[in-house]
């Protein structure tokens, strides 16, 4: 149920000037405030049924206070609608950087990464749970500067019961194995931020399915294959962190402050920085794949003499595993809106979400249309790096 259809124009002195976007709980925009000469983004509540959710996001923010995370100027009601006044941050989102560059260097993702951890070591100390690392929450500024964003669905330990019993908040293809049991806790992040580096670094998710309840017995497996194979010049401290974050017991996790100490080259803060459990980092590019080919000749040859099996099927190259002929599945939706549906060029009609299938590089076009908001025209590209695509529809001022 939403609120009374009620024009804002202005919150606590902060005049809204441009709509930035929709999510599943309220509307966004750019508002001045020339009292203060401040600019900064204004979040208004559409959802009613979010009113404690919404309160508990802005409890969350007003006790932050780091350079790395957004802050919280006002929490307001205006016209009845419960109001977040914030930090604007001019920049662009780490997936839109992903998108356009594929992937990163790891020098890239060092800086990235290390301002990252410093906001969640900082979060963590004071037990807070985000809930929802991945690279729409982030914000890379001209200078440089990562600013961690959206704590709708994070979790103070004093946070009251918001969730129902058996629904599951987060973003699929970035939620720890305990996540689907509703058992989050700190170490939780810490999955989700090696799911999100693993991403960076090497242009694919480690655990990717079109099916959820395949993606769910991917993840609680936690079986994926090493970055070192894709990207054969990852740095060994995102290799040691990748490898350490991605482990099913959130108990042989390391921790946020682990990976900050690693990434400041401070050891005494790493007690976990002893060996990998991979292909050995400290060779040079080429002596790793050389070591690695014949590390599988070996165990291959042993396979064969102890089984005397001579139709053991040969072991295929990974990059003949990653582009199998299998059509790629992606799902298109527009959270928080009901009604929507996609037009094709035909004029055929169908409601989201909905899911398209092709080869890789394949291309669908289509119009989102839905009741009160701005048709929007939109490209779907097959890609193996994403399996969903969702929108942010702009309400029609009346």
């Amino acid at each position: 149920m939403g609120y009374a259809d009620e024009k804002v124009t202005e919150v606590a002195g902060y005049r809204l000037t441009d709509h930035i976007g929709s999510g599943g709980m309220g509307d966004v925009y750019k508002a001045f405030n020339p009292s203060l000469n401040r600019v900064a983004a204004v979040k208004i509540l559409h959802q009613e049924a979010f009113a404690d959710r919404f309160k508990n996001e802005a409890y969350i923010q007003s006790s932050i206070n780091h350079p790395n995370i957004t802050r919280l100027y006002e929490y307001a009601k205006c016209n009845n609608r419960l109001c977040i006044v914030m930090e604007y941050v001019d920049g662009e989102t780490l997936s839109s950087i992903l998108h356009r560059k594929g992937k990163l260097s790891s020098e890239e993702t060092e800086n990235i990464l290390r301002q990252i951890i410093s906001a969640l070591a900082y979060l963590h100390k004071k037990e807070i749970i985000h809930r929802d690392i991945k690279p729409q929450n982030f914000k890379i500024q001209t200078d440089g500067t990562v600013k961690m964003m959206d704590f709708g669905i994070a979790k103070h330990r004093y946070s009251p019961k918001l969730t129902q019993l058996g629904f599951v908040v987060g973003t699929m293809e970035y939620l720890a194995p305990e996540q689907f049991d509703q058992k989050e806790d700190l170490k939780s992040d810490i999955w989700c931020l090696a799911v999100m580096t693993y991403e960076l670094l090497t242009g694919y998710m480690p655990f990717e399915a079109t099916n959820p309840a395949v993606m769910r017995a991917k993840i609680i497996k936690g079986s994926f294959t090493n970055p070192k194979i894709l990207v054969p010049v990852i740095s060994e401290k995102l290799a040691i962190i990748i490898d350490k974050s991605l482990k099913v017991n959130p108990a042989s996790r390391i921790s946020a402050a682990e990976i900050e100490g690693l990434l400041n080259n401070n050891k005494k803060a790493f007690a976990g920085e002893t060996k990998l459990n991979s292909i050995p980092l400290k060779l040079p590019p080429k002596k790793i794949l050389i070591s690695a080919a014949a590390a599988i000749g070996v165990l291959l040859l042993i396979f064969i003499l102890v089984n005397n099996k001579p139709d053991v099927e040969p072991v295929k190259p990974v990059k003949e595993i990653i582009s199998a002929g299998e059509k790629q599945e992606v799902t298109i939706n527009v959270p928080g809106i009901s009604n929507a549906e996609l037009i094709s060029g035909d004029n055929v009609r169908i409601p989201l979400p909905h899911t398209v299938s092709g080869n890789e590089g394949d291309k669908f076009e289509f119009t989102i249309h839905a009741d009160g908001y701005e048709d929007k025209k939109v490209q779907v590209v097959i890609s193996p790096r994403r399996n969903s695509f969702e929108y942010n529809l702009e309400k029609i001022n009346q």
